[in-house]
Protein backbone atom coordinates (compact mmCIF):
# COMPACT_ATOMS: atom_id res chain seq x y z
CA UNK A 1 0.00 0.00 0.00
CA UNK A 2 0.92 3.44 -1.00
CA UNK A 3 0.31 6.68 1.12
CA UNK A 4 1.02 10.15 1.03
CA UNK A 5 -0.28 13.26 2.90
CA UNK A 6 -0.18 17.09 1.80
CA UNK A 7 -1.84 20.19 3.18
CA UNK A 8 -1.25 23.76 2.20
CA UNK A 9 -1.81 27.12 3.98
CA UNK A 10 -4.40 28.99 2.21
CA UNK A 11 -3.82 32.61 0.70
CA UNK A 12 -6.10 34.24 3.91
CA UNK A 13 -5.01 32.71 6.82
CA UNK A 14 -1.82 33.00 8.54
CA UNK A 15 -1.88 29.75 10.27
CA UNK A 16 -2.32 25.89 9.02
CA UNK A 17 -5.18 24.54 11.49
CA UNK A 18 -5.27 21.10 9.56
CA UNK A 19 -3.57 18.31 10.73
CA UNK A 20 -3.43 14.70 9.13
CA UNK A 21 -2.27 11.44 10.45
CA UNK A 22 -0.51 8.50 8.45
CA UNK A 23 -0.13 5.57 10.85
CA UNK A 24 1.52 2.00 9.93
CA UNK A 25 1.24 -1.31 11.88
CA UNK A 26 3.35 -4.08 11.87
CA UNK A 27 0.25 -6.11 10.55
CA UNK A 28 0.27 -4.18 7.48
CA UNK A 29 -2.73 -2.46 8.72
CA UNK A 30 -2.80 1.47 8.45
CA UNK A 31 -4.64 4.42 10.17
CA UNK A 32 -5.41 7.92 7.73
CA UNK A 33 -6.83 10.65 9.56
CA UNK A 34 -7.71 14.25 8.49
CA UNK A 35 -8.49 16.79 11.05
CA UNK A 36 -9.12 20.63 10.50
CA UNK A 37 -9.28 22.92 13.29
CA UNK A 38 -11.80 25.50 14.03
CA UNK A 39 -11.28 29.04 16.64
CA UNK A 40 -8.80 30.72 14.73
CA UNK A 41 -6.64 32.90 16.93
CA UNK A 42 -8.41 30.70 19.71
CA UNK A 43 -6.02 28.10 18.28
CA UNK A 44 -8.22 25.48 16.16
CA UNK A 45 -4.53 23.71 15.58
CA UNK A 46 -4.08 22.98 19.19
CA UNK A 47 -7.56 21.04 18.80
CA UNK A 48 -7.03 19.38 16.05
CA UNK A 49 -3.54 18.35 17.37
CA UNK A 50 -5.27 16.99 20.24
CA UNK A 51 -7.99 15.19 18.49
CA UNK A 52 -5.18 13.01 15.97
CA UNK A 53 -2.88 12.68 18.91
CA UNK A 54 -5.79 10.18 20.50
CA UNK A 55 -7.24 8.67 17.53
CA UNK A 56 -3.61 7.78 16.49
CA UNK A 57 -3.56 5.82 19.74
CA UNK A 58 -5.90 3.44 17.58
CA UNK A 59 -4.45 -0.74 17.60
CA UNK A 60 -5.06 -3.10 14.42
CA UNK A 61 -5.27 -6.05 17.42
CA UNK A 62 -8.36 -4.86 18.62
CA UNK A 63 -11.59 -7.12 18.74
CA UNK A 64 -14.15 -4.50 18.21
CA UNK A 65 -12.70 -1.31 16.03
CA UNK A 66 -15.93 0.59 15.48
CA UNK A 67 -16.10 0.49 19.80
CA UNK A 68 -12.76 0.93 19.55
CA UNK A 69 -12.91 4.55 17.33
CA UNK A 70 -15.75 5.35 19.01
CA UNK A 71 -13.81 4.90 22.46
CA UNK A 72 -10.84 7.27 21.01
CA UNK A 73 -13.37 9.98 19.49
CA UNK A 74 -15.33 10.28 22.59
CA UNK A 75 -11.78 10.54 24.71
CA UNK A 76 -10.71 13.35 22.18
CA UNK A 77 -13.89 15.35 22.73
CA UNK A 78 -13.20 15.64 26.75
CA UNK A 79 -9.09 16.00 26.21
CA UNK A 80 -10.15 18.94 24.38
CA UNK A 81 -12.75 20.39 26.67
CA UNK A 82 -10.15 19.10 29.81
CA UNK A 83 -7.55 21.75 28.01
CA UNK A 84 -9.90 24.58 27.58
CA UNK A 85 -10.95 24.04 31.01
CA UNK A 86 -6.95 24.78 32.24
CA UNK A 87 -6.44 27.27 29.42
CA UNK A 88 -9.86 29.56 29.20
CA UNK A 89 -7.88 31.33 26.40
CA UNK A 90 -8.61 28.30 24.33
CA UNK A 91 -12.25 28.53 25.13
CA UNK A 92 -13.80 28.34 21.54
CA UNK A 93 -11.58 25.78 19.99
CA UNK A 94 -12.97 22.53 18.36
CA UNK A 95 -11.74 20.45 15.39
CA UNK A 96 -13.02 18.37 12.78
CA UNK A 97 -11.79 14.75 12.58
CA UNK A 98 -12.27 11.89 9.85
CA UNK A 99 -10.26 8.64 10.58
CA UNK A 100 -10.33 5.35 8.86
CA UNK A 101 -8.25 2.10 9.58
CA UNK A 102 -7.57 -0.19 6.62
CA UNK A 103 -7.35 -3.60 7.81
CA UNK A 104 -7.11 -6.90 5.93
CA UNK A 105 -9.82 -5.99 2.89
CA UNK A 106 -11.55 -3.80 5.21
CA UNK A 107 -11.86 0.19 5.84
CA UNK A 108 -13.57 1.11 9.53
CA UNK A 109 -14.04 4.70 9.88
CA UNK A 110 -15.41 7.34 12.23
CA UNK A 111 -16.41 11.19 11.19
CA UNK A 112 -16.95 13.86 12.84
CA UNK A 113 -17.93 17.48 11.36
CA UNK A 114 -17.11 18.51 7.43
CA UNK A 115 -14.25 16.75 6.66
CA UNK A 116 -14.39 14.23 4.21
CA UNK A 117 -13.67 10.05 2.88
CA UNK A 118 -13.63 9.22 -0.46
CA UNK A 119 -13.00 5.52 -1.84
CA UNK A 120 -11.77 5.45 -5.60
CA UNK A 121 -12.64 2.37 -7.33
CA UNK A 122 -11.94 2.84 -11.47
CA UNK A 123 -13.79 5.96 -12.13
CA UNK A 124 -16.66 5.64 -9.40
CA UNK A 125 -15.76 8.21 -6.61
CA UNK A 126 -18.25 6.95 -3.37
CA UNK A 127 -18.02 9.74 -0.20
CA UNK A 128 -18.28 7.99 2.65
CA UNK A 129 -18.93 10.06 4.99
CA UNK A 130 -21.96 13.33 5.26
CA UNK A 131 -21.30 16.62 6.48
CA UNK A 132 -22.50 17.23 9.74
CA UNK A 133 -23.81 21.10 8.62
CA UNK A 134 -25.91 23.28 8.30
CA UNK A 135 -25.75 23.51 4.69
CA UNK A 136 -26.00 19.55 4.62
CA UNK A 137 -29.19 19.44 6.41
CA UNK A 138 -30.72 22.36 3.90
CA UNK A 139 -29.91 20.20 1.25
CA UNK A 140 -31.60 17.12 3.07
CA UNK A 141 -34.41 19.21 3.23
CA UNK A 142 -34.44 20.14 0.06
CA UNK A 143 -34.50 23.44 1.02
CA UNK A 144 -31.53 24.48 -1.51
CA UNK A 145 -30.12 22.78 -4.26
CA UNK A 146 -26.45 21.21 -4.87
CA UNK A 147 -25.67 24.05 -7.45
CA UNK A 148 -26.70 26.93 -4.39
CA UNK A 149 -25.45 24.87 -1.59
CA UNK A 150 -21.54 25.12 -3.54
CA UNK A 151 -22.25 29.16 -2.67
CA UNK A 152 -24.03 29.47 0.50
CA UNK A 153 -22.97 32.14 3.12
CA UNK A 154 -23.33 29.70 5.76
CA UNK A 155 -21.76 26.69 4.06
CA UNK A 156 -18.60 26.76 6.52
CA UNK A 157 -20.94 25.95 9.38
CA UNK A 158 -20.94 22.53 10.93
CA UNK A 159 -23.69 21.12 13.39
CA UNK A 160 -20.76 19.11 15.49
CA UNK A 161 -16.98 19.13 16.72
CA UNK A 162 -14.70 17.88 18.43
CA UNK A 163 -14.36 19.52 21.76
CA UNK A 164 -17.49 21.57 21.54
CA UNK A 165 -19.21 19.76 23.64
CA UNK A 166 -21.78 18.10 21.35
CA UNK A 167 -19.96 15.37 19.60
CA UNK A 168 -22.08 12.61 17.90
CA UNK A 169 -19.65 10.53 15.52
CA UNK A 170 -21.09 8.79 12.31
CA UNK A 171 -19.08 5.40 11.38
CA UNK A 172 -19.06 2.66 9.00
CA UNK A 173 -17.33 0.19 6.80
CA UNK A 174 -16.37 -0.21 3.25
CA UNK A 175 -15.19 -3.63 1.61
CA UNK A 176 -11.67 -2.31 0.03
CA UNK A 177 -9.79 -4.33 -3.17
CA UNK A 178 -7.07 -4.50 -4.86
CA UNK A 179 -6.19 -0.85 -6.91
CA UNK A 180 -8.76 1.17 -5.08
CA UNK A 181 -8.09 4.52 -3.49
CA UNK A 182 -9.11 6.23 -0.06
CA UNK A 183 -8.75 9.43 -0.02
CA UNK A 184 -9.46 11.74 3.10
CA UNK A 185 -9.35 15.54 2.64
CA UNK A 186 -10.00 18.78 4.52
CA UNK A 187 -13.36 21.34 3.28
CA UNK A 188 -10.29 23.67 1.55
CA UNK A 189 -10.01 20.71 -1.20
CA UNK A 190 -13.56 19.38 -1.53
CA UNK A 191 -15.14 22.78 -1.23
CA UNK A 192 -12.43 24.02 -4.07
CA UNK A 193 -12.31 21.28 -6.28
CA UNK A 194 -15.66 19.79 -8.18
CA UNK A 195 -15.92 15.81 -7.86
CA UNK A 196 -15.91 15.30 -11.30
CA UNK A 197 -12.11 16.84 -11.38
CA UNK A 198 -11.44 15.02 -8.15
CA UNK A 199 -11.73 11.67 -10.28
CA UNK A 200 -10.16 13.18 -13.16
CA UNK A 201 -6.99 13.82 -10.97
CA UNK A 202 -6.86 10.47 -9.20
CA UNK A 203 -7.01 8.57 -12.53
CA UNK A 204 -4.00 10.23 -13.76
CA UNK A 205 -1.41 7.73 -14.48
CA UNK A 206 1.20 9.27 -12.15
CA UNK A 207 2.22 8.09 -8.48
CA UNK A 208 -0.08 9.57 -5.47
CA UNK A 209 2.41 12.36 -4.68
CA UNK A 210 1.87 13.75 -8.06
CA UNK A 211 -1.91 13.10 -7.67
CA UNK A 212 -2.06 15.20 -4.39
CA UNK A 213 0.31 17.76 -5.82
CA UNK A 214 -2.33 17.87 -8.39
CA UNK A 215 -5.76 18.43 -6.02
CA UNK A 216 -3.52 20.84 -3.81
CA UNK A 217 -2.64 22.83 -6.97
CA UNK A 218 -6.39 22.99 -8.03
CA UNK A 219 -7.85 23.99 -4.89
CA UNK A 220 -5.51 26.73 -4.60
CA UNK A 221 -6.27 27.58 -8.37
CA UNK A 222 -9.56 27.30 -7.78
CA UNK A 223 -10.17 29.01 -4.20
CA UNK A 224 -7.06 29.06 -2.20
CA UNK A 225 -9.04 30.65 0.40
CA UNK A 226 -8.57 27.49 2.86
CA UNK A 227 -6.36 25.84 4.36
CA UNK A 228 -6.01 22.27 2.21
CA UNK A 229 -5.14 18.62 3.39
CA UNK A 230 -5.56 15.89 1.27
CA UNK A 231 -4.17 11.90 2.84
CA UNK A 232 -3.91 9.48 0.28
CA UNK A 233 -3.67 5.13 0.06
CA UNK A 234 -3.16 4.18 -3.19
CA UNK A 235 -3.89 0.10 -2.48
Amino acid sequence: MRTFAMTKTGFVRKKNEDRYLIKKMDDDSVFLAVADGMGGAVAGEVAAEIAIDRLGEIRSDAVDFAGQLNLLMEQADRDILLEVRKNLDLEGMGTTLTGVLLNNGAGYWIHVGDSRLYHIRGNQLIWQTKDQSLVQSLLDEGTITEKEAVIHPARNLIDQCVGCGDCEPEEGRLNILSGDLIMLSTDGLHDAVDEATIVELLSLDADIEIKANELVNRALDADGKDNITVVLAQL
